[in-house]
């Protein structure tokens, strides 16, 4: 029995065991976190693999709202799949995919999203039925002084609910995005990691906007959300908003990726992929995240 690998889900009493397993887990998040009122994160939604009472083996899945087929669907989205270095090449993480995948599709969820930058673990989740949805890209947008007819500016409290419903839009008339009904993806927590563009005063929309650090010297951010207006325009008037260059991350087949070849600028393949299971009939994601 000693010998034996223990599959089964969260109990009870496995914090002190997982945590030790994980030790850059933020222990407080961790020990209640099944508190957060609007988490879906679920027992059953972590998968662990004991060798005796040792962990070796951890997943962890709940669930994300998107809007397909004219409606908002929920799918299942997965993290922190990690088995213990000495424990790997034994089927440990296959296991526990498919337990979680068990899961999943007793919640009724459409299917399995996950985010990886490792190809090991992308060649790993490909080989149980995963299909490739899309790969990033990022670039440097240099600044150029231009005429645009948007300004950016900073965000403020009075534009939340605006920022709520051009997410909604953006959804239904482009292509759907991380979202719920109910929750504000941008709000008074973390409004200051976005900025508003503005046409004649007017909201209309808004990019995720991370300042630089010792490590990134750079601003970066991630594809606009601006339901009305043509790309180029809006990749201009950040051109003219920046004194300095900053990194954009966009991904294949975005909405952003061609006009920004078409100014002339070379996008960097980068390692992160999203990576879907389908429960039931197959279904193409791959003009579905286009967005951060």
């Amino acid at each position: 029995m000693g010998n034996t690998i223990i599959y089964r889900h969260w109990h009870p009493g496995d914090d002190d065991a997982v945590l030790k397993f994980l030790p850059n887990t933020n222990e407080d998040w961790f020990r209640n976190k099944f508190d957060e009122p609007n988490d879906d994160l679920e027992p059953e939604g972590i998968r662990l693999a004991f060798f005796g009472e040792r962990v070796v083996g951890h997943v962890m899945g709940e669930s994300t709202a998107i809007f397909i087929e004219e409606k908002l669907q929920k799918f299942g989205t997965v993290s922190a799949v990690v088995v213990a270095p000495d424990m790997r090449r034994q089927g440990i993480a296959t296991n526990l995919m498919r337990d979680l995948h068990t899961y999943f599709e007793k919640k009724g969820y459409r299917g399995s999203i996950l985010e990886t930058d490792n190809d090991e673990a992308r060649q790993l989740y490909l080989k149980i039925g995963y299909q490739q949805v899309t790969r990033t890209f990022q670039m440097l947008l240099q600044p150029e002084r231009n005429d645009s007819q948007f300004i950016l500016t900073e965000t403020t409290l009075e534009d939340l609910s605006t920022l709520h419903q051009l997410n909604k839009n953006w959804a239904r008339q482009i292509f759907p995005v991380w979202w719920t009904l109910d929750e504000m993806a941008i709000a008074s927590a973390n409004m200051n990691d976005s900025r508003v563009l503005r046409r004649d005063g007017d909201i209309i929309g808004y990019v995720y906007w991370n300042e630089p650090t010792p490590g990134f010297p750079h601003v970066h951010i991630y594809d606009p959300v601006v339901p009305d207006a043509d790309p180029i325009e809006v990749i201009k008037s950040l051109q003219a908003a920046i004194s300095t260059p900053l990194v954009w991350e966009t991904c294949e087949g975005s909405l952003y990726e061609k006009p920004l070849r078409s100014l002339g600028y070379s996008l960097e393949r980068m390692l992160g992929s999203t990576l879907l299971f389908s429960f039931g009939p197959e279904i193409d994601l791959t003009q579905h995240f286009r967005s951060a």
